[in-house]
């Protein structure tokens, strides 16, 4: 209550004196001191608004349902995936730009048994704030390949490092460049994304940390146009080789309705060396078509979209796709939409094969989201 008070007679204190100030001038010049002071009380007015409504600490979150319905060959029509998470994401504003920023999930996976139905993960926990002209974090951070593109985002990898990660944006050009720097844990520590080998053994580790290193820009050509560069570099004392994944993307604005993208990565292992026998798996590449877009805020608002993927082993990491995996290539047609404020509906439907054994099969994907 007094800070309020002692506020508004701030406020009025610098009414008054604004007004006695362009009063003593007035038969000097008016118009050019009524402006200044004008200008001077409405920043000095928003500067108090914003000082007042600053939160030390913010938190957002989202809970969703996800619902995953396979078709392979014997195994026709199962539910591989039926999964309940809740996020809560806490921010700390210190001062001066500075944050602590954190993600805690719990997770309710109605497929697995006993103990490991649930679980509570702590996926993230850094401090971010601006330095040398841009943003620096540091700690277990979230970070994805091309996160400022929609098409291009998260084919190789879209996860978590502990490490440093620094963005840089440039103020004449718009042009984004981030560089990472830090370790994961290996993504083939569970089936999802299959065991690469090398001689019969495994290449790479199931529990051993991976030494990552990245390098991105993503530059806006023109109004329509984006294009984004990386490269990734990515090794552990368990794998042989030193991994390099080059990486390029492009998308195009066709009009406000139509947006047309792709993207692709090839990488410097090879495939026969590692037991995989079709050179599809060195590269991985996305061709898709968007219509629309589903706005969280705006309800009734939606987007669609086809894509071909071609997702190699050798290629990509953690993709972040729902229903399509490492390893897989096929189309997949998808839509979204917006029930009410916040309030989220996807559907999406693949239909492909294994890269090596070109095994067909079919899959469905179901989300339900509500962000708060």
């Amino acid at each position: 209550m007094q800070k309020k008070l002692i506020t508004k007679l701030l406020v009025a204190t610098i009414l008054s004196m604004t007004i006695s100030t362009g009063i003593a001038y007035a038969k000097t010049d008016t118009k050019n001191i009524d402006e200044t002071n004008n200008k001077i009380v409405e920043e000095q007015q928003k500067s108090i608004i914003n000082k007042e409504k600053q939160d030390i600490i913010t938190i957002k979150g989202l809970s969703r349902y996800d619902v995953r319905h396979d078709n392979r060959p014997g195994k026709k029509g199962e539910t591989r995936k039926s999964l309940w998470r809740t996020r809560l994401e806490p921010t700390i504003n210190i001062d001066n730009g500075w944050k602590i920023k954190n993600r805690i999930d719990y997770e309710q996976n109605y497929k697995s048994k006993g103990a490991d139905k649930s679980h509570f993960y702590n996926r993230m926990l850094y401090l971010q704030g601006p330095a040398f002209g841009g943003t620096i974090s540091l700690g277990k951070v979230d970070y994805a390949d091309f996160a400022n593109m929609d098409i291009a985002y998260g084919m190789i990898f879209d996860d978590y490092i502990k490490g440093i990660k620094y963005a840089y944006t440039d103020k004449d050009t718009k042009n984004i460049y981030t560089a990472m720097i830090g370790n994961f844990d290996s993504p083939y520590n569970d089936n999802v994304n299959g065991k690469m080998h090398y001689n019969g053994k495994q290449a790479y580790p199931e529990s051993d940390a991976m030494h990552y290193v990245g390098l991105q820009a993503e530059m806006p050509i023109s109004n329509k146009l984006m294009t984004g560069l990386a490269y990734h570099n990515i090794r552990s004392g368990e794998l042989e080789d030193t991994q390099q994944i080059f990486e390029v993307a492009e998308e195009y604005k066709l009009d406000n309705n139509f947006k047309l993208g792709g993207v692709y990565a090839l990488s410097n292992l090879d495939a026969n060396k590692y037991d995989l026998g079709n050179s599809d798996q060195e590269q991985a590449y996305i061709f898709q078509l968007n219509y629309k877009g589903a706005k969280r805020t705006i309800p009734n608002t939606y987007g669609l979209w086809v894509a071909y993927k071609n997702i190699g082993e050798l290629a990509t990491f953690l993709p972040t796709y729902t229903n399509s995996f490492t390893g897989e290539q096929g189309y997949e047609l998808g839509a979204r939409y917006i029930f009410a404020k916040n309030l989220m509906g996807e559907v999406s439907y693949f239909n492909g094969n294994d890269i090596e054994n070109d095994k067909t099969k079919t899959r469905w994907f179901g989300r339900l989201e509500y962000r708060f």
